[in-house]
């Protein structure tokens, strides 16, 4: 299988759009879920680094998001909305629980 070597894609809000695309990235408003499936499929195809706003996250189902955060190819993760309340999932403390770390 081959890399995806294209440019970072950010899925999010219209303020965290404008941000991402000033820094390079393709950057995407999402306003459906339909939408939501039809860019993420597109990124997953061509990019080599997804982005996706907290919000746009907490829109799809939770194991398929696991699925995309647990893959490499392409990395994706999701970052903080600057327009919202969502936060990003507690990455680490999912790991430090997987590692049994957690008291």
């Amino acid at each position: 299988m081959d890399t995806p070597q294209g440019n970072p894609v950010y899925l999010g809000d219209e303020l965290g759009a404008t941000g991402y695309r000033l820094a390079g990235a393709e950057s995407f408003v999402i306003s459906s879920d339909h939408e939501l499936e039809a860019r993420l499929e597109s990124a997953l195809a061509h990019a080599s680094l997804v982005l996706l706003g907290a919000a746009v996250a907490q829109r799809l189902p939770a194991e398929r998001l696991q699925s995309l955060l647990r893959g490499t190819r392409p990395l994706v993760t999701v970052v903080p909305d600057f327009s919202s309340h969502a936060v990003p999932p507690d990455l680490s403390g999912w790991l430090r629980g997987q590692l049994g770390m957690n008291p």
